[in-house]
């Protein structure tokens, strides 16, 4: 887990930074593959309603943020194990437009890393999503992609969720368990691929509530995500809270 405590602990966060700060707009080389063929993926109730209701906030921009949870059933350090869980438990909402401003993408991971160090659940960053700046736009880029080369460095089963508007709007009829979300697993040789692919069976993400959708529609009709707050709002006026603690009251 990345966080304060220790200095080996403090090594692999600045570590994080200075690959972050040397990888945006450089090409990067080879990561162990993240799942297997007995992987499966959930995503709570909490984190799935967040990461929507974000993009919902920010119609014409893209936004992205970081997925919060702990794996089960194999080691946090195993690069070849196939029978595991990802669950996905929180999201934190970080930036929307200029989602390349590096500075502000490392101070996000050091505040988050230092959140998740001090409550000692045993949870760590597991993921990224994003939502692209166009409704037809469904392709994965090269940001996400390596923000996410990042993440699969500390938690080899880490993935991707991007947001698939053509299910977003289809969200009144999707009363069901299947998320608007498309789900990205990394590969060692081809790199971030979508679940389902040639090559690439691996996987599913399902949603934990089966409430999910119908309470998301429910607060997409209350207006609740002008509730959100992301990263770049709690640096505009740090009284706003980027944990989102008062979003589902």
């Amino acid at each position: 887990v990345w966080g304060f405590g220790s200095p080996l602990i403090f090594w692999r966060t600045h570590s994080l930074s200075v690959s972050l700060r040397a990888q945006i707009g450089v090409e990067w080389r080879g990561v162990a593959m993240a799942g297997g063929g007995g992987s499966s993926y959930v995503i709570s109730q909490c984190a799935y309603i967040k990461s929507v209701l974000h993009a919902l906030k920010h119609k014409t921009v893209a936004v992205n943020g970081l997925l919060i949870g702990r794996v089960l059933g194999t080691p946090a350090d195993a690069t070849d194990a196939s029978d595991f869980t990802l669950e996905i438990l929180d999201a934190v909402p970080l930036f929307h437009g200029q989602l390349a401003l590096l500075p502000m993408l490392e101070l996000a991971l050091l505040q988050v890393d230092e959140h998740l160090a001090l409550e000692r659940r045993g949870l760590q960053i597991i993921g990224y999503y994003h939502a692209n700046e166009r409704f037809d736009d469904n392709e994965l880029n090269g940001l996400a992609c390596k923000i996410g080369d990042q993440i699969v460095q500390y938690c080899p089963q880490a993935v991707i969720l991007l947001l698939d508007n053509r299910l977003l709007v289809s969200l009144p009829e999707n009363t069901g368990k299947k998320p608007v979300h498309q789900l990205y697993l990394r590969d060692s040789v081809r790199g971030w691929r979508l679940a389902g692919q040639a090559g690439n069976a691996n996987g599913n993400l399902f949603l934990k509530e089966s409430t999910a959708n119908s309470l998301l529609h429910d607060y997409i009709l209350e207006g609740r995500d002008q509730l959100l707050v992301d990263f770049d709002d709690h640096l505009d006026d740090i009284t706003k809270d980027w944990l989102n603690c008062d979003l589902f009251d």
